[in-house]
């Protein structure tokens, strides 16, 4: 049987770190990044200056819990 595909939630990070969500059109913090990869989501982060993908570079400091 095929794996089931978890979610996924794109954020755009802007200059300053400011994490947009794209699907619900507002801003996000770390923390509730961590809730959504919590929740089953999988996060992915692009950094809209230079189109690169960041997803690590942004959570791995914040994943303590």
């Amino acid at each position: 049987m095929p794996r089931k595909r978890r979610p996924r939630r794109l954020i755009n990070r802007y200059a300053g770190s400011r994490l947009y969500d794209v699907e619900t059109g507002t801003y996000v913090t770390l923390d509730r990044l961590k809730e959504m990869r919590g929740a089953g989501y999988e996060v992915v982060v692009r950094e809209v200056e230079t189109g690169r993908f960041v997803t690590e570079d942004v959570l791995r400091p914040g994943l303590d819990a």
